[in-house]
Formats: structure tokens, C-alpha cells, sequence
């Protein structure tokens, strides 16, 4: 589970690099034929990694409730990201990800509510929410490094 971990930070990193690269403004723009932009793109991966490792264990989650609406799965942005938003966002990248790893260290995640993703993978325990996750991230990080060449 360490790799898996320490996948999920290198992600989280790669993310980063790609965010600084970009202004605000390119950040929330939407590329014609895209649903969505950059900066929604990091708030989901924030989000769904909460909800799917730690709302599924039954525990609370680091991120307010109302990121999660506005980052969850089939939202869309509705206005653009602030630079207050934006420096939130690229702390909870690194802090979501620390805390959950002290957490696991911990063994705090003994109860998972099943749950099947979209792609009809069944996820049984955090562990297999934790490994999900990094492929969820990876098919963002896609959509993303795609988005940024019509920026």
C-alpha cells in the first residue's frame, strides 16, 4: 500500500506543476468543446478523493461541504475560481494526501460503505478506494494535460 501512496503523491506533484504553468485566467478558462477547465479538473480530483476514501469509511472529510458540490461528479463550473480559491486548492492537493496517509498508517479506515464506480469497478474497503483513486487521478491528469493545449 506504501507504492500505491506514494503514487498518489507523485500525481499530486505533477498536478502542481502543471497548475503554476498557467495564469488564473487560462486556469478557469473552458476550451470550446469542454465541459470544464483546469481548475475544476484539480477541485474533483480533491474531492473525489475525500468522498471515495473518506465519506465511504464513514469519516469526516478535510474539505467543506461546499466543494463538494462544486466539485463532484457531474458538476460544472459555474464561476470562475478566485485567487483565494486557487491558493486553497493547491494546499488541500498536499494536506488531503499527508493526512491520509498518517490515517492509513493509523489503521482509522475499518468501516467502507461499497461502493461501484461509474466504470463499474466495485470498491469494497479504503484500500481499494485509495488504489482506485490514483487511476481516477491519472484519467484526470489526461483530460488535463488535453485541455491545456487549447488554452
Amino acid at each position: 500500500m506504501q507504492q500505491v501512496l506514494e503514487t498518489t503523491v507523485k500525481s499530486r506533484n505533477l498536478i502542481l506543476e502543471l497548475l503554476q504553468k498557467f495564469t488564473l485566467e487560462q486556469l478557469n478558462k473552458i476550451p470550446k468543446g469542454f465541459n470544464n477547465n483546469l481548475i475544476w479538473n484539480v477541485g474533483h480530483i480533491i474531492v473525489a478523493q475525500q468522498v471515495l476514501v473518506y465519506k465511504l469509511s464513514g469519516l469526516p472529510v478535510m474539505i467543506a461541504d461546499e466543494m463538494i458540490d462544486k466539485y463532484k461528479n457531474g458538476s460544472r463550473p459555474e464561476q470562475d475560481v478566485t485567487q483565494v480559491e486557487l491558493d486553497e486548492i493547491k494546499s488541500l492537493l498536499f494536506s488531503t494526501i499527508d493526512q491520509t496517509i498518517v490515517d492509513y498508517n493509523n489503521g482509522i479506515f475499518k468501516n467502507y460503505n461499497q461502493y461501484t464506480t461509474s466504470i463499474g469497478i466495485n470498491l469494497k474497503n479504503a484500500e481499494e478506494a485509495i488504489a482506485y483513486n490514483n487511476f481516477h487521478e491519472g484519467l484526470h491528469i489526461g483530460i488535463m494535460m488535453t485541455i491545456r493545449k487549447f488554452i
